[in-house]
């Protein structure tokens, strides 16, 4: 199994739809295999939200998806898209869409995990934040179909001494259906990750890291953020392909038998000093 990357572009489009374009265009070129964006709608969100703002300003309208889908398709990669509740779920599907992506924020939500496991044929669900308990009870309703779960810190972006790959691990002996989303800077512990053998890699993309935005905050506690300073840049990315690409064909296709060069290696050398004697 090659690990697909997924290009996580969120809002990094600024609520511009010709950047998206140009974004989809840039990161198709580094060799990823999916863009990702993500299909909110910001007249949900509570007035009394801070970063009710940046929701609106960023909400990709049902227009948008349908340019981004086609730009993606022009230039050989997969569109995909986050679902984030059950009312958004009938346009996704008419958008032709057949895999879904969920955010850590409703893995524990057993109503839409159903829903979006009922309507997609692949679900793929990120379990930061998220207890034990609640990540099996979600891959008991998500093993009727196919799915992924993937090992993501909801901190952002994640220092590399907490990215706890360990867990990754763990989670490898709940299910088979493994992935991982980094939120670390640079492509070392994403390349850790493909090296663990994961089905998606999915990270954050951005043409430019200080590039201007209407900042969020992730909790009282954190200073104000914009997604492009938790991303990265194409060459990052370029550097994940490649080491993919490395990997897997250092991986092989499970070769139990010894190669016909390595018989005639072995008739060259066996027993050239005499063992027995």
């Amino acid at each position: 199994m090659t690990t697909k990357i997924i290009a996580e572009i969120a809002s990094c489009h600024n609520g511009d739809i010709q950047l998206a374009k140009k974004m989809i265009r840039e990161v198709a070129k580094t060799g990823v295999d999916i863009v990702k964006f993500q299909s909110w709608q910001a007249g949900l969100v509570k007035d009394s939200d801070p970063d009710k703002k940046r929701y609106e300003k960023y909400e990709l309208s049902d227009e948008a998806h349908f340019i981004l889908k086609k730009e993606c398709e022009r230039n050989g990669v997969e569109f995909l898209t986050t679902c984030y509740n059950v009312g958004r779920i009938p346009f996704l599907k008419k958008l032709g869409l057949k895999k879904i992506k969920v955010s850590s924020t409703n893995l524990h939500n057993k109503t839409f995990l159903k829903a979006v496991r009922d309507n997609f044929k692949e679900v793929i669900v990120s379990m930061g934040m998220s207890t034990k308990k609640e990540i099996e009870e979600a891959i008991k309703i998500l093993k009727t179909g196919e799915y992924t779960i993937m090992h993501c810190v909801s901190i952002y972006p994640t220092p590399i001494e907490k990215a706890n790959m360990r867990k990754l691990l763990w989670l490898k002996e709940l299910t088979k259906e493994v992935g991982y989303s980094d939120h670390v800077a640079g492509f070392e512990v994403a390349n850790l990750a493909i090296g663990m053998g994961i089905k998606y890699l999915e990270k954050h993309f951005t043409t430019d890291k200080h590039m201007e935005q209407v900042s969020h905050s992730v909790s009282k506690i954190s200073k104000p953020i914009t997604t492009h300073a938790i991303a990265d840049e194409p060459p990052v990315f370029k550097e994940i392909v490649r080491y993919r690409d490395i990997f897997a064909k250092a991986m092989g296709a499970k070769m139990i038998e010894i190669y016909p060069e390595e018989k005639a290696t072995r008739v060259k050398y066996t027993d050239r000093f005499g063992t027995l004697k």
